[in-house]
Formats: C-alpha cells, sequence, structure tokens
C-alpha cells in the first residue's frame, strides 16, 4: 500500500470526529491508529489543558455527554490514499492545496516547546491544531453498482416486471444481469459475487420466472411435500431473510408459495404448512436431514436447488451429508446453483470435482469490498512497554471502542467478537456507559442465545432508532453469514476474524447496494497489525484470500 500523511494526534479526542471541513484532508479508505489504554488511562495536568484546548465543545444533551471522563493518548495515524485519490492529487497544485488548507483548516503547527523524538519507537509531541476527519458522506447512487442491460433486456417477463417496479427495483446490478439468462435456462452455476451486491435476487428472480413459466404451461406444479426450488442457508436468520425476498415477490404480484423450515419455531406448524403444497422450501442443512429422514420431504418435483453462501455450508457438519442426500434423491435434470461471497480454492475444487459442466458467473466485486467502504486500523497492542497480554489487549480494545462510541455516534454499529465469552464482556461494557439504556441499545447476536431472541435483536436492530439513540449489534460471524442489515453506519471488527475470508464477510455488512456508504474499524494487537494491512491491500486489488495466513 502506498503510505500518504503520517499525522500525530495529541490529544486524541477529536480521534474518531469527522466534521466535513476536512474533507479536502483526510483521502477515504486505509488509515492506521495506534492506540493504548494505559496511555489513556495516565494524562497529566498539562495533557488535560490541552484536552481542554482541543476538544470541541459538547452539548450536555449529547447522548453521549457521560463518556466525558476519558483521558489522553497518543495516537498514531497513517493515512492511505486511494489510486483515486492519489491521482487528483497529482493532478492539482501543491502550492495551491496548502494555501486552501491554510485558509480552511487552520494548517497545523508544532508547538515551539515539544520536539519530535523516536524514542522508544513511539513519536512524541503533537499538533496545536488537530487534523479532522471529514463527515459521512451523502447517500449517493453508485453507478457503477448498476448493469448497462435493463431488467427487460436481461429477459424478465413483464410481470416480473411489474413486481419488481412496486418494490422499487428498476434496474439489476452487475451480477443480477449476468446471471438470469443462465439460470432461467436451468443452467447449474457458481453465482459469485462481493457482500452486497445482490445475491439473493439474482438467483431468485429467474428461479421464480422458470417455474411460474412451467406451471403455466403445464409442466409443473406444487404438491403436498414436494417443494420445486429448496433453498439451503447455513443459518436460521438467513433462511428467514431469504424467506422475507420471497414474500416481497410474491406480495407484488407474482403468485407462488415459499415457507421456512428450521429450528425454532413450531414443528408441527411447519409439518402442516408443508403438507399444504409449495413452491420454494428454504431450510437449514439440519432440519432438511431431519425432514428427508423422517419421510415429511420429497425431492421428485424439484427443478432447482440452492447452496446460498456455499463457502460456509461447507463448514457445517450437516452439510456434506446433506448434499449426497440432495445429489441422489433428485431428479437427474434438477438445477444447482452455488452462491457465494467468497469462493476458497478447497470448496472451488470440491464444486468442479461434483459438478464438472457447472458455469461460472462472477461479478466484478469478487473478491473486492465496496469501493464506498473506508476502512480504518486501529492498533490496540499498546506502548512498547506495556505487558503483552489478552487482558491488556482487551482493555485497549475496550478504551478504543468507548471512544469511537463517544466521538463519533451513529445510528447503527455491528461490533464482531469471535467468542460468546467476549461478546458478553463488549455488551456489558457499553450498558455500563449509559446505565439508563436511554441514549445506546445494546442488541447480542450468537448461538448462546436462542433462535427466537436472535431473530427479535434481528426484527429491532432493523427498526429505527429513537432519537438521539444509537444501535449497537454485539455479534460473533453468525451475524456476517449473508445477512442483510439495512443502513448500518460502522461495523467494529473488536476481534480479528481467525479465517482472513471472514474479513470480507464481517465488512461487507456495512457499505452495501448501490447507495450504502460506511466505514469499518478493525482492531489489531501485534502481528495482526501487518497480515490485516495485507488482506486489506489484496481485497482492494480483487485478489483472493486463501493463501493468507490465520492470525491465530
Amino acid at each position: 500500500m502506498v503510505v500518504g500523511r503520517v499525522v500525530v494526534l495529541n490529544p486524541p479526542s477529536n480521534l474518531f470526529h469527522n466534521p466535513s471541513s476536512a474533507a479536502t484532508l483526510i483521502p477515504p479508505h486505509t488509515r492506521l491508529l495506534s492506540f493504548s489504554a494505559s496511555a489513556a488511562s495516565s494524562s497529566s495536568s498539562s495533557s488535560a489543558a490541552n484536552r481542554t484546548r482541543h476538544t470541541p465543545t459538547t452539548n450536555n444533551d449529547s447522548p453521549f455527554s457521560a463518556f466525558g471522563r476519558l483521558k489522553d493518548q497518543k495516537p498514531k495515524t497513517v493515512l492511505h490514499r486511494s489510486k483515486d485519490r492519489r491521482r487528483e492529487e497529482e493532478e492539482e497544485d501543491d502550492n495551491d492545496d496548502d494555501e486552501d488548507y491554510n485558509e480552511n483548516h487552520a494548517a497545523p503547527r508544532r508547538r515551539p516547546s515539544q520536539s519530535r523524538s523516536r524514542s522508544g519507537g513511539r513519536e512524541r509531541g503533537g499538533w496545536d491544531i488537530i487534523p479532522r476527519f471529514p463527515s459521512q458522506a451523502k447517500t449517493t447512487t453508485d453507478t457503477n453498482f448498476f448493469s448497462l442491460k435493463s431488467f427487460k433486456e436481461v429477459g424478465c417477463a413483464d410481470y416480473i416486471l411489474q413486481s419488481l417496479q412496486k418494490i422499487f427495483l428498476t434496474r439489476p446490478s452487475h451480477v443480477q444481469a449476468m446471471a438470469f439468462a443462465p439460470v432461467l435456462s436451468g443452467k447449474t452455476c457458481v453465482i459469485a459475487d462481493q457482500s452486497g451486491s445482490g445475491k439473493t435476487l439474482a438467483y431468485l428472480v429467474p428461479i421464480i420466472q422458470r417455474v411460474r413459466q412451467e406451471e403455466l404451461e403445464g409442466r409443473s406444479q406444487s404438491s403436498s411435500q414436494a417443494p420445486r426450488v429448496l433453498v439451503l442457508a447455513p443459518t436460521a436468520e438467513l433462511a428467514s431473510q431469504v424467506l422475507d425476498n420471497c414474500r416481497s415477490l410474491s406480495k407484488s404480484g407474482v403468485p407462488f408459495k415459499s415457507m421456512v423450515v428450521t429450528g425454532g419455531f413450531r414443528q408441527r406448524t411447519q409439518l402442516e404448512s408443508l403438507q399444504q403444497g409449495v413452491d420454494v422450501l428454504i431450510a437449514t442443512p439440519g432440519r432438511f436431514l431431519y425432514l428427508m429422514n423422517e419421510g415429511f420431504l420429497q425431492l421428485t418435483n424439484l427443478r432447482c436447488a440452492v447452496l446460498d453462501e456455499v463457502d460456509i455450508l461447507f463448514g457445517d457438519e450437516d452439510f456434506e451429508v446433506a448434499l449426497q442426500r440432495l445429489i441422489s434423491s433428485s431428479p437427474v435434470d434438477t438445477q444447482y446453483l452455488f452462491v457465494t461471497a467468497t469462493l476458497p480454492k478447497n470448496v472451488f475444487t470440491k464444486l468442479v470435482e461434483v459438478f464438472p459442466d457447472c458455469e461460472m458467473i462472477m461479478g466484478p466485486g469478487m473478491h473486492r469490498i465496496s469501493s464506498r467502504l473506508e476502512e480504518i486500523l486501529v492498533d490496540c497492542s499498546g506502548e512498547d512497554e506495556q505487558e503483552k497480554t489478552p487482558d491488556t489487549a482487551f482493555l485497549n480494545k475496550k478504551t478504543a471502542l468507548v471512544q469511537l462510541v463517544e466521538e463519533s455516534p451513529v445510528p447503527r454499529t455491528i461490533v464482531f467478537c469471535n467468542k460468546i465469552e467476549t461478546c458478553r464482556k463488549v455488551e456489558n461494557s457499553l450498558k455500563r456507559f449509559d446505565r439508563k439504556g436511554n441514549r445506546m441499545q445494546v442488541l447480542p447476536f450468537h448461538a448462546a442465545m436462542t433462535q427466537e431472541s436472535r431473530l427479535a435483536s434481528m426484527a429491532e436492530f432493523t427498526r429505527s432508532p429513537s432519537q438521539g439513540v444509537s444501535q449497537f449489534m454485539v455479534c460473533t460471524d453468525r451475524a456476517s453469514r449473508g445477512i442483510d442489515f439495512a443502513g448500518v453506519d460502522h461495523v467494529i471488527l473488536f476481534d480479528f476474524p481467525r479465517d482472513p475470508s471472514e474479513y470480507v464477510r464481517r465488512v461487507g455488512r456495512t457499505a452495501r447496494g448501490a447507495k450504502g456508504v460506511g466505514k469499518a474499524f478493525i482492531f489489531v494487537v501485534g502481528k495482526q497489525v501487518s497480515l490485516a494491512s495485507k488482506i486489506m491491500e489484496r481485497s482492494r486489488k480483487g485478489h483472493p484470500l486463501h493463501d493468507v495466513p490465520s492470525p491465530y
């Protein structure tokens, strides 16, 4: 990566502050922030004076005014410029840039009483005026997200077009346009593109049109316990989300029946609905095997099987058994669709071995993250002299999290942790800073909860929060597996993911679709700093991550 400016911030109270006046100073994309909780807890009276001088005036009615007890620290910020930004800067005159900056931002001045030292691997001193981060950009439509072709041009029937218009879909994304004809023709395909590219509708719309057309022509119809389309999803939450997409289409004018069968729901109700006949059945691998073993499900009428988030499905202990059962019980002309945002080499090899003639549909964003996502590395290793233990790492990360919450409140934030235990610690830490719960809403989401509780958290997180209240979903990777949360402003990787490909799925919860913008804060310690930089660089270039080593 190309390193841009190096800025020493002192004090750090504006570390995550985002006034719009600095939009021309700070380039987009990657930043590295070094963070130490020990420095945060050891401020002197002079640093307190600095904080008084540099910290913007805060209204006492702010939802985060209770966090005023934070101490000073000296994080180092390295700003990495994108290619576009570097090209723009090369076209501008350097002198004009300096004049504009001095005029608009009160150019930073070195304190004459302090010198810049590199002893101990840390830079000392600071700036009188702290460079401020740009504000959240206005939501604009990314024209590169959409295909040049219309839904009509890719082959949508008139009744499908009317249905899509009712749910405000007027133009297909790239992957939707690329997948339509092959899926409609019944070809077995791998559909791969970045998170938030519209893959669910990329397979649902042509499948529904095909099934509906066959029904009108009398070639197939729904029957008891024998669906025409089967969608396997790794989690009950993703299965429920696919069902929501199906219902949106059916309610807007395309008549077909869909249902979900997963754990956590009344089994009798599911079986009764299945007996009444269904066109699209959405299930998890475990529940699919149960229905097959008990004789409640027949695949003799199956026209298409979709394996959503297939790379994650291969990690499910039930999946390979479920896949073999699916193949052996389905008609030989069944269409198979494998959908994924990441395609590890071992998964691709397995798919090609079983389905050598499958067609590859790879969207332009494959192995990439959204161009509207800004990634910010936060180094929580601590000072050189600080003892390096899991406890100190957690303390550093917790302090960084609290400062981010205080200085950059946004409506919706997802915080990812590797363990359920860490989720609970983070949840408790956030709740302690707002004991009355009238400024923050903290929602857990992990496997230790009942499915009913997880779905309730999902439903609450998708509702618009009250005025002045910020929502935080504290979760494990269960929330990164294909689930589409609308309007997520920040994603915080409190723990660096064990699997490098999980990084793409986590940060892909924000900056989704054509209008989505967002920021990802990646908390790292030790060797994770260089590893995270490597992953981010490869993602920007569109290179796969299967050969990147695990940080654990």
